[in-house]
């Protein structure tokens, strides 16, 4: 990114900021319930410089300012805990492993941003956008997640346990799980998400791995369990219990539990890949009864591999090239990070300053009414100063 575009990007963005924030202040501040704006009455004898009503108005100036612009740019790696970053817009953003833990993002515009590994833990998600986002391995751990849209998001052993939904938020997620269990049950990571909050006899979980998931808590009722392979995930009796609708016995218990071989799945005997390129898969048990040998194909087929494995390989070309190129993304990367960071700032400073002359306002304000409903005092003061003075 040219220092050109940056100081004209930055330079467009605080102009906008300084028109928008008043507006933004009389727009959605709202006085509370027992502040009536300046009316002389006779309680207002006890008016201070300024009274515990007007600092009540004074705390609800406008915390939201205008929103931060930063769509289609990539801010990777990036830290902005607990920043306020409310109705800001990253859609298409790349925003990988970013640190938004504890951060406001109320009403923030995330749709189609990679947000893979990023840290949302404590973060507010009020009324956030993650329509299409890429969430693979995100840290949602007590995040506040109500009213937020999930739809076509990539949930891929993101972590969502502790999280505050509501009835909307909740909607979403029972869609879009059961959606990635039909559809693409390899991305759904049970063991990662709060299921007493799901409804699991609306999710096929046929082809799901539950493999490690702890199902403590979780109510089975309507669930067909028959298909499923219960051997190595957490689950009770009266769990199985429920989703028969009956007790099991001993027998038909043992069953269930048993480890089940998914459909077409054949025993292959041992694949001695394994052995020479150590791919970390485990042998397995080698069946001596059915075992036809080796043949020559066979062996012949294996070598060719295990040559291709560990021929050398050739130099790459134009290594200069490559390592530029990845010195300029590293350089844009920096420059990106640090254009958010100003951009944090400045609505900072802007927002400081809105509250400081709206705070001095009313105490202006305050005053005349104070002159208004009392001249009396104000001419005794004025006497006493011109004594004091003689």
């Amino acid at each position: 990114m040219s220092d050109d575009f940056k100081k004209k990007d930055f330079e467009a963005f605080s102009s906008k900021k300084q028109k928008t924030v008043w507006s933004s202040v009389s727009r959605d501040v709202k006085p509370t319930a027992d502040f009536t704006p300046s009316v002389p009455t006779a309680s207002s004898q006890k008016s201070q410089a300024v009274s515990e009503p007007a600092q009540s108005f004074i705390e609800q100036i406008d915390k939201e300012s205008e929103a931060i612009e930063f769509g289609g740019k990539s801010a990777e790696r990036g830290n902005f805990s607990g920043e306020n970053l409310e109705n800001s817009n990253f859609s298409a953003a790349n925003l990988e492993g970013v640190d938004f833990s504890g951060a406001n993002l109320k009403y923030a515009d995330f749709s189609g941003a990679n947000l893979a590994h990023a840290n949302l833990s404590g973060a507010d998600l009020t009324g956030a956008v993650l329509t299409g986002a890429v969430l693979r391995e995100a840290n949602f751990t007590g995040a506040k997640l109500k009213s937020v849209k999930l739809h076509d998001a990539d949930i891929q052993d993101a972590i969502l346990l502790d999280i505050e939904l509501d009835d909307i938020s909740l909607e979403e997620l029972q869609e879009l799980i059961e959606y990635l269990a039909k559809y693409y049950p390899h991305k759904l990571n049970l063991s990662r998400i709060n299921l007493t909050l799901l409804d699991l006899s609306k999710v096929d979980l046929s082809k799901v791995s539950l493999r490690g998931v702890d199902f403590t808590g979780v109510s089975f009722v309507g669930v067909n369990i028959f298909e499923l392979d219960l051997s190595e995930c957490i689950i009770t009796p009266e769990q199985i219990a429920q989703a028969l609708g009956r007790v099991p016995g001993p027998e038909e218990l043992r069953r269930l539990l048993a480890p089940k071989l998914k459909e077409g799945q054949k025993f292959k005997g041992i694949d001695f890949e394994d052995f020479f390129f150590d791919n970390g898969k485990q042998f397995g048990v080698w069946d001596t009864t059915r075992d036809k040998g080796m043949s020559i194909d066979k062996m012949l087929g294996m070598g060719k591999k295990l040559f291709r494995h560990s021929a050398e390989k050739p130099p790459l070309k134009e290594q200069e090239v490559v390592e530029r190129i990845q010195q300029n993304k590293e350089n844009t990367q920096k420059d990106h990070n640090r254009e958010l960071r100003e951009l944090i700032e400045e609505r900072k400073r802007s927002e400081l300053e809105a509250r400081k002359e709206k705070k001095r306002e009313v105490v202006r304000e305050t005053g005349e009414t104070n002159r208004e409903t009392h001249p009396e005092r104000m001419n005794d003061n004025m006497m006493r100063r011109g004594g004091n003075e003689r």
